[in-house]
């Protein structure tokens, strides 16, 4: 049997009646330590009462076999796991990763979805989980309701409930006391405003947190407490690891490379106090709990009040014998992030990021700082009129107002600072659309044709002209909206299109050989062809049909010629040759078609020459042709 505290209780009542008044997706907001698991369990009990499948997500192993432990003892159900190396079973109770349901994006059927550490509901992984349930109830649960990127969690949620502070639950006693030791040497570097601190900026700052620093402090401040240390990146926390225990301290690392089986048996040992510090880099933030735990080393910075209040709320967990937490910040985080008991004022709208921050974009509507989510950002390619060429133009709807605006980007010509990107909104700039059947990897001759410049625009014009008629005629994959995006980029007139094609009619309709119309025409799209052959009269597609059937009679009376090894044969005949004359006696003992198959097979360094003897050859048997028949 369960009993909820009074805060808990009222949470659980203010769900039900946001729920019961028609608003859906709800969001609690409860410091660390507060109980969200507890009252969760106790929401999921009620659904399950009624028969009423629940879904509870989280993103770490050891949050989902927290909540599955919770969730059994409260409502006497086994649930479901799902995730890798977990045998599912049909719970009305079903506790999965965020991340094997995204991936596998089949989700089991549920009347209630709940996200622990709904912090991290933006994401596009959630996106969809909340998009396959939309009639679900929702419920997310945090302690801190806030994102360093500028989106809130007003697209995710539409009401939050804050419950009791921090400073009142310590009141209480349902979290202990603590001291906060600070006013050490900080960094030197620069504090980002309303971003977090990017990878390579903690590597700069990892020196001004010296190993034996940490420990001299801990020594000074915290020795013999069952320790947690967050370290600036994975390095750092091996070098503070080495340090303790080159010290006779029993100190433990862990990262997220980590093995889950290795994190498993390093955490049981710290647990069981046969480890006494841990030292970590981002994984001990978020889903551990070890109340007895006395002491939190704060040994990076963050501008994340959300990280801040992670890190620290691990050891504000009351136990037997615990009269306080010591919270050793050896960064000025205390200074600019506050308290753990500061009165916070927690809100589900956005709130601007640092201009700063690498990738953010600034609202031409609202002015609303953010750094655009990958997966919302929406691309199409465009062709610049100003610079005279394909770009990618990028579309995102701001978090704060909902309107979408544009951008590309543009490399900095500064030569003491190049290849920098620059946004340049859309706003003045001319574009044009690329439809998705144009290829643009084709118009390499229509974009120089754009950027060369004439002296008056009769002359550009003619110039466009032979560009399209030449760049069709001799590019056969072309498709016929290749043809009309390309004549209106270049600004020419309608007449252009129907002049390609009649070019390319007239190259197909005085054809000597079927061979020649199949070279004209093989690669065309279909849609070419048909415009094209529906441009001949009856009394020429009879004509082609001809030369076709008499094409397919002589390649059937040579066939034998045809085999690779006779064609081999021949090729060397003709890699033999010296002159014309040469080449003459061997198209009298063999048939045309069988020394044009056989030219393909001559060495590259032959080829172009004997090509040239063959083609003169023609010319000749055409012109006797002409006048002597």
């Amino acid at each position: 049997m369960f009993s909820l505290r009074d805060y808990q209780q009222d949470l659980v009542s203010k769900t039900f009646a946001a729920w019961n008044s028609g608003i859906r997706k709800v969001l609690l907001q409860l410091s660390t330590g507060g109980g969200k698991t507890i009252i969760f369990a106790a929401i999921a009990s009620k659904m399950t009462a009624q028969s009423e499948g629940v879904l509870v997500v989280a993103h770490r192993e050891e949050l989902i076999l927290q909540a599955a432990e919770k969730l059994a003892a409260v409502t006497k159900l086994q649930p479901g796991i799902i995730k890798a190396g977990y045998k599912p079973n049909d719970s009305l109770i079903q506790v999965a990763s965020i991340q094997t349901l995204s991936r596998r994006e089949t989700y089991p059927k549920a009347q209630l979805v709940i996200i622990d550490e709904a912090h991290h509901s933006s994401a596009n992984s959630y996106r969809k989980l909340l998009d396959a349930y939309p009639e679900a109830l929702i419920l997310g649960l945090t302690a801190t309701p806030r994102r360093e990127d500028g989106y809130g969690l007003r697209d995710v949620f539409d009401h939050l409930i804050s419950s009791i502070s921090t400073k009142e639950l310590i009141a209480l006693g349902h979290l202990t006391d603590y001291k906060l030791i600070a006013g050490f040497k900080y960094s030197r570097h620069k504090v980002p405003l309303k971003r977090d601190f990017t990878r390579k900026e903690l590597e700069e700052v990892a020196s001004d947190y010296k190993p034996t620093e940490v420990l001299k402090q801990w020594q000074n401040f915290c020795s013999g407490q069952k320790t947690v240390i967050f370290a600036v990146n994975v390095k750092h926390s091996q070098d503070i690891t080495q340090a303790f225990c080159a010290n006779g301290i029993t100190c433990e690392h862990l990262d997220g490379e980590t093995s889950n089986i290795e994190r498993k048996q390093i955490l049981d040992r710290f647990r069981s106090g046969q480890t006494q510090v841990i030292s970590n880099c981002a994984i001990l933030t978020e889903g551990f709990d070890c109340p007895d735990s006395s002491a939190a080393v704060i040994a990076r910075p963050t501008s994340s009040v959300t990280l801040w209040l992670q890190m620290i709320g691990r050891v504000l967990r009351p136990a037997p014998g615990k009269d306080y937490a010591t919270i050793l910040d050896m960064t000025d985080n205390w200074f600019r992030l506050g308290r753990p008991c500061d009165n916070r004022k927690w809100s589900l709208e956005p709130v601007s990021c640092d201009p700063d921050t690498q990738g953010s974009r600034c609202c031409p509507y609202c002015h609303h700082v953010f750094k655009p989510m990958p997966d919302l950002i929406r691309t199409k390619d465009c062709f610049s009129y100003e610079k005279a060429e394909f770009v990618i133009q990028y579309e995102v709807d701001c978090p704060n107002c909902g309107k979408s605006f544009k951008w590309v980007l543009e490399e900095h010509s500064v030569a003491e600072n190049p290849k920098i990107p620059m946004i340049i909104s859309d706003f003045d700039i001319q574009f044009k659309e690329v439809p998705p059947e144009v290829r643009l990897f084709f118009f390499t001759p229509i974009i120089e044709a754009k950027k060369r410049k004439f002296k008056n625009l009769e002359k550009q014009l003619a110039f466009y002209n032979f560009t399209i008629r030449d760049w069709f005629l001799n590019c056969q994959e072309l498709n016929e909206n290749e043809l009309i995006y390309a004549i209106e980029l270049l600004g020419c007139s309608e007449e252009i299109f129907e002049s390609s094609i009649e070019s390319l009619v007239y190259r197909v309709r005085y054809a000597k050989e079927w061979t020649d119309i199949t070279k004209i025409m093989s690669e065309r799209p279909e849609s070419i062809k048909k415009l094209i052959w529906s441009r001949f009269s009856n009394y020429e597609k009879n004509k082609f049909k001809n030369m076709k059937a008499d094409y397919e009679n002589e390649i059937n009376e040579i066939q034998e010629w045809l085999t690779e090894e006779n064609l081999a044969l021949v090729a060397d005949y003709l890699s033999d040759c010296q002159d014309i004359n040469m080449i003459s006696s061997l198209c009298e003992i063999y048939h045309k078609l069988v020394i044009k198959a056989a030219i393909d097979r001559v060495p590259p360094d032959k080829r172009n020459q004997i090509s040239q003897w063959v083609a003169q050859l023609k010319r000749r048997t055409e012109f006797r042709n002409l006048y002597f028949h």
